[in-house]
């Protein structure tokens, strides 16, 4: 130390309190670490000012924090890790997250810890030997990913009992709620998990959540119930026909005392014309229906009356002023089997309300082994796993049976691409599939279920056949006792297509 006073007294501390003449006389010293020099210059009793200086044996390099300044990421639980350099290795590196500067009392850096939001990290090192490090920041920015919309597969409108609505988010393993009445679903609201079936007309809506994402936007999708003369008459998925002179067909009417509260009535014709309400079941089986009239009386029916008739002949009558009359037919024969309820007038005098009434329609087939079904499967199968649709099968039946090449009780046939059922690591399975107009199926979104093993049907056999295409030639696939099936080269199925058919006994 030298001070331009010439024979001025210098004194000095080393442990940072400010000198006075009762300090160390200065002489040359050492220093061993991080110092701070306080002197000053005394002469005839008039002190200098204090003097400053700190000494170290160097300065820490500045931590490096592994992500940088700035950056972005997705997804809770992001690592963040600091290092040290240099000379720091002498020093204590202390961080904070709230945004603060690192202090000597600030934590200490043990290893990376995790972070889940947007957030400030300061880190600097501490030192008894070296100087202090520059304090280090990153700014970290959480961007939020948002679940995907969830897609609404369905009808826009429908006809029948019910529509199948499938809900789907293309973020694997989100949650997703749905309200069918329009109103916005919220965590409250119905969990989605498997098809749903709607059966009047409704606004389907549903978002997804999932842990750490933001919810997702809602998705809507209307699904109206169309009108058919089936829902009057108690069966929606049985259709009907309509029709008359002057275009006077049968028309839909409330009325109390029908079985279902609704009825069909014959339209308004006049002397000599016919008003008709058609349908067509396969049979054998039993026809059951309620009716009523108020027209003209006449022992001999041939004056105003309503008539019932399967396939162009009439089985019965009915005429006067009545009340409601359950009726049962009983169908023969194989088949298609036309059935008619035909209003008629003679060419004179009306009675009445003039007009015949027809509800509470009911068809039981003989053939009980399958029913409507977006899977078609045994009838006792679908009993014990779907007891809610138990009633359906007339359609399904009507489609089975149409499939003349099967012969009776070859039932259905299932398609599928690409995969062969025989296989021991398969699993054997029963496909569903939509049916296109032109009667083909199509093969998207092919589905096996259940086992055969399942089917509870004693008897019940399938034969697998394979094609290049799907129109055929189908060739018998047999399987050996291991499971397996012709294959090519590379283990694949030769056949590209299959057909599964099952006959029942």
């Amino acid at each position: 130390m030298t001070c331009p006073t010439e024979g001025a007294n210098i004194y000095y501390t080393t442990n940072g309190a400010d000198p006075t003449v009762e300090s160390t006389a200065y002489q040359r010293f050492r220093i061993y670490g991080k110092t701070t020099v306080k002197a000053i210059a005394e002469k005839n009793g008039l002190l200098s000012e204090i003097a400053t200086a700190e000494y170290a044996l160097g300065r820490c390099g500045d931590p490096v924090i592994s992500l940088e300044d700035g950056m972005e990421f997705a997804h809770s639980n992001q690592v963040v890790s600091i290092r040290r350099r240099g000379k720091d290795r002498e020093g204590v590196l202390r961080y904070t997250l709230d945004g603060s500067d690192p202090t000597s009392e600030s934590p200490v850096y043990e290893g990376p810890f995790v972070i889940n939001d947007s957030i400030e990290v300061k880190a600097k090192v501490f030192s008894d030997l070296y100087f202090d490090s520059a304090i280090v920041t990153s700014s970290l920015v959480r961007v939020w990913e948002n679940v995907a919309t969830p897609v609404i597969d369905s009808v826009a409108s429908f006809t029948g009992s019910k529509a199948k609505v499938v809900i789907s988010s293309a973020t694997e393993g989100a949650s997703i709620y749905y309200t069918l009445d329009g109103s916005v679903p919220d965590t409250t609201s119905a969990v989605y998990t498997g098809p749903i079936y709607v059966t009047d007309s409704c606004t389907v809506k549903a978002y997804a959540v999932m842990p750490d994402y933001l919810n997702s936007a809602v998705a809507a999708q209307g699904v109206e119930k169309v009108w058919v003369i089936g829902d009057a008459l108690g069966k929606p998925d049985h259709v009907f026909t309509t029709d008359g002179d002057d275009g006077s067909g049968w028309i839909k009417v409330d009325d109390a005392t029908a079985p279902n509260g609704e009825a069909m009535r014959s339209g308004a014709i006049t002397h000599g014309q016919s008003s008709v309400l058609a349908t067509t079941v396969v049979g054998p089986g039993t026809l059951t229906f309620s009716w009523r009239t108020s027209c003209e009386e006449d022992a001999l029916q041939e004056w105003d009356h309503v008539e019932l008739s399967v396939d162009d002949t009439v089985v019965q009558k009915l005429d006067g002023i009545t009340a409601w009359t359950n009726e049962t037919v009983r169908i023969e024969g194989d088949g298609e089997h036309i059935v008619e309820w035909r209003y008629v007038k003679d060419y004179v005098e009306s009675v009445g309300e003039d007009a015949a009434w027809v509800a509470g329609y009911g068809w039981v087939s003989d053939y009980t082994e399958t029913q409507t079904t977006d899977v078609p499967v045994p009838y006792t199968w679908l009993r014990h796993h779907d007891p809610e649709i138990i009633d359906e099968y007339d359609a399904y039946e009507a489609a089975a049976s149409a499939m003349a090449a099967n012969g009776r009780n070859r039932v259905w046939e299932c398609y599928a691409i690409g995969l062969n059922p025989t296989l021991a690591t398969s699993n054997f399975r029963i496909t569903a599939f939509p049916m296109k107009e032109d009667g083909t199926p199509d093969l998207a979104n092919i589905v096996f279920e259940p086992a055969q093993a399942q089917w509870n049907v004693p008897g019940a056999r399938a034969i697998l056949k394979g094609a290049a295409e799907l129109a055929g030639p189908w060739v018998e696939i047999p399987a050996n006792d291991g499971g397996g099936t012709a294959s090519s080269q590379g283990g694949e199925p030769v056949p590209r297509f299959f057909k599964m058919e099952v006959i029942l006994p």
